[in-house]
């Protein structure tokens, strides 16, 4: 009785498949026209346009009514998105690699599976491989929900050159694995990069507390070390697991369930406003008392909400200091401009990084 039942209800679910082929198709055939509309008006300029896609997510979100999570409709239409980009031009995303890092499941995770994909060593060099052209884009870690800043990004963003065209944030999840099963009793090293080690510092406390932690530089060149090494586990990412054949013990054994990673997405392009933006600056002062508070009354005069402020000593100056400040809003805003014009007649030195849709 049951199966006569799900029969035709199957059938549905094909005929509905078959017509979201089609509006696929049709959805890529409208992507190329544009895609031929373009290279008429320019041959240099990028097909990829961060605002347009950022409004496309946020309004099917809107419409979204279930069952399928939010989030898994966005990765639906993600996919569906970079799939129509690839019929119009091929980009070449430098990330932080090397492959099966969380750095890489950001680039997924922001520009889906279709553009081609550059591990690259340090984020000097992913910086390096955008600002020569060798990639359309790169995406770098800036900071950890329970570890902090990432100084290298930083400071790759006071000495380049380079705008910052968006963010992604991305839940961080640890799986225990190794190259071969064995007792957990056993294991002589636990290994992985020093930012996985930290955030799952309360887990191995309690879990494996004879177990030596040896730092690598990534969780990927982790999971090489277990395949080479006895008696030897990882801290690794799911995507890992899948690429390095690994053996799973424990899954998420982070010390945070709320533990995620934000990171950059860096280019040469500047990023047109949308309903809901960031802007990110670097403002330099003169090392003296109430300089923070100079610079911050006018972003507080106008009501502009501050998600972020880092500060250093300048590294061109002894006498100077940096402030790294994420606000709302996009500089082409009234409010934004208004906000520039003080600053600089405060005798501060400001520089945009980038202002680009929020990802929060």
């Amino acid at each position: 009785m049951s199966k006569s039942k799900i029969k035709p209800i199957r059938q549905k679910i094909d005929a509905i498949d078959h017509q979201i082929l089609k509006l696929i198709q049709r959805r890529g055939l409208l992507a190329q026209k544009i895609g031929k509309l373009k290279s008429l008006i320019s041959s240099n300029v990028s097909f990829y346009k961060p605002n347009r896609e950022a409004e496309i997510i946020r309004n099917i979100s809107k419409l979204n009514q279930g069952p399928i999570s939010e989030e898994k409709i966005q990765y639906i239409f993600r996919e569906i998105i970079s799939s129509c980009l690839s019929l119009e031009e091929e980009l070449t995303i430098a990330y932080l690699g090397p492959e099966g890092t969380h750095s890489e499941g950001a680039v997924i995770q922001h520009f889906g599976s279709s553009p081609i994909r550059s591990p690259r060593g340090t984020i000097e060099d992913v910086f390096h491989q955008v600002r020569s052209g060798s990639a359309n884009f790169g995406v770098v870690p800036v900071e950890n929900s329970s570890e902090g800043v990432v100084n290298a990004t930083l400071n790759s963003l006071a000495d380049e050159e380079i705008k910052i065209c968006g963010e992604s944030f991305l839940p961080i999840h640890h799986q225990l694995a190794s190259a071969r099963k064995f007792k957990l009793a056993d294991a002589k090293i636990v290994a992985s990069h020093p930012q996985a080690l930290g955030q799952c510092s309360k887990w191995l406390d309690a879990n494996l507390p004879n177990a030596n932690r040896q730092i690598t530089l990534s969780t990927a060149e982790a999971a090489k070390l277990s395949k080479t090494q006895p008696k030897t586990l990882c801290i690794v990412s799911s995507m890992a697991i899948s690429k390095y054949n690994l053996y799973s013990y424990q899954k998420n054994i982070e010390d945070f369930s709320g533990n995620n990673t934000r990171f950059l997405i860096i280019g040469n392009i500047e990023i047109e406003q949308t309903n809901k933006d960031k802007t990110s600056f670097l403002i330099q002062t003169d090392n003296q008392p109430g300089a923070l508070i100079k610079i911050l009354q006018p972003f507080n005069k106008r009501k502009i909400n501050l998600e972020r402020i880092e500060t250093r000593p300048s590294r061109e100056s002894l006498n100077a200091h940096n402030f790294f400040i994420d606000s709302s809003g996009h500089y082409k805003d009234a409010k934004l401009k208004q906000v520039i014009d003080s600053l600089e007649k405060l005798g501060a030195s400001v520089r945009i990084l980038g202002s680009y849709p929020s990802g929060s």
